[in-house]
């Protein structure tokens, strides 16, 4: 298949990554991939070091019809056979495009949207919708599109190599160490931009209780944070006298080894599409407390992988605490999160849903 990829954005984030996973894991599988993106940043760099043909220009919305005209004798001349697009501008590219060479557009969607461009464009009986979740999905069916026309793809980690094994991390028995955290100490992660969305200032606020409970727990918060809101959480730290049991680690760049550091990872955010952050936990073996919101329905089975709970302050330190207690349950747990994480969150299970789905549309039964 010859595929044209289009990504609206060359920043560093979760649907840009995705992009360049997949454009690896197609050309590896025999596909043509040439990808158009802004110019700068990360991802031009990065998809061509995967071996995608790269274009670069910028995608603002008044260059978009010019743009469109342009590439439709490219998109003849090199025998494009889909057109797949991530973010919303480069939707609304490749819809445009796709009504003039009557190619079929894969819009890849990361969050619950209600654009024009997905109510108006996106219906036209050969394009089609990848959510990462049922729960996105469920917005989009609503808004009208036909369900015929929304599949659900779950997000994949490239954590998990092809045949089930852990891609090979830096050592992560020095992260005690570095955060000057005793030899015993029972590891709370949570992995994600501190912020109220996420959950920390909950997080926070529970480990009071349990601290209480289990004297050496401790929260390992990884991820960019505000300076205002960092004051903020040490405030209702040390009001509580749990100042000494919270790290911030600001931005990293070696989170597989920080997480496979933890005993448990939480996130108590208001809702997830299909959050990286747990399916990544789970890879490693590490029992997820989430809340119940979102996708996060999807990818943590209550009781078996993790647990489910309520956007509280005692529902979020009862879990933790519960898992924390009973060392049997919390092997169990990660043992079973892990074998979840293989079998349906992979980037092979990905990408070999997408390509599938690339299939059924050029082939219809």
């Amino acid at each position: 298949m010859n595929i044209l990829l289009i990504v609206s954005s060359s920043r560093i984030s979760g649907a840009e990554k995705h992009v360049v996973v997949l454009a690896e894991r197609l050309r590896k599988r025999g596909h043509v991939v040439i990808a158009l993106c802004p110019p700068g940043d990360w991802v031009p760099d990065q998809l061509r070091a995967v071996g995608a043909q790269v274009f670069e220009h910028k995608m603002g919305f008044p260059r978009l019809l010019r743009m469109a005209n342009h590439l439709k004798k490219f998109v003849n001349e090199h025998k494009i056979d889909l057109i797949h697009c991530h973010l919303t501008r480069a939707t609304y590219l490749g819809c445009i495009l796709g009504s003039m060479t009557g190619r079929s557009v894969i819009s890849s969607v990361h969050v619950q949207s209600h654009d024009f461009v997905y109510r108006s464009l996106m219906p036209n009986p050969r394009n089609h919708v990848i959510t990462v979740s049922d729960w996105v999905k469920s917005g989009f069916v609503n808004m009208g599109l036909s369900e015929k026309q929304v599949h659900t793809i779950h997000n994949g980690t490239e954590f998990i190599n092809d045949d089930g094994s852990m891609s090979e991390i830096e050592d992560s028995d020095t992260v005690h160490a570095e955060f000057d955290l005793p030899s015993n100490a029972e590891i709370i992660g949570i992995f994600a931009r501190v912020n109220e969305f996420k959950g920390h200032p909950l997080l926070v606020s529970a480990m009071r209780r349990i601290v209480e409970a289990r004297p050496n727990a401790y929260l390992l918060c990884v991820g960019p944070v505000d300076p205002a809101f960092k004051k903020a959480l040490c405030d209702t730290a040390i009001a509580d006298n749990v100042l000494d049991h919270i790290r911030f680690t600001g931005t990293r760049n070696d989170v597989p080894r920080l997480m496979n550091a933890a005993t448990i990872t939480a996130l108590p955010s208001l809702y997830e599409a299909c959050s990286m952050a747990i399916i990544e936990a789970m890879a490693f073996g590490k029992p997820v407390v989430a809340t119940r919101a979102g996708g996060n329905l999807e990818l943590v089975k209550d009781l078996e992988t993790g647990l489910l709970i309520e956007r509280n302050v005692d529902a979020l330190a009862d879990g933790i605490i519960s898992i924390l207690n009973d060392p049997e349950k919390r092997e169990r747990m990660g043992a079973a999160a892990h074998r979840r994480a293989v079998e349906m969150f992979s980037a092979k299970v990905m990408t070999d849903n997408i390509e599938a789905l690339y299939e059924r549309i050029l082939h219809p039964s």
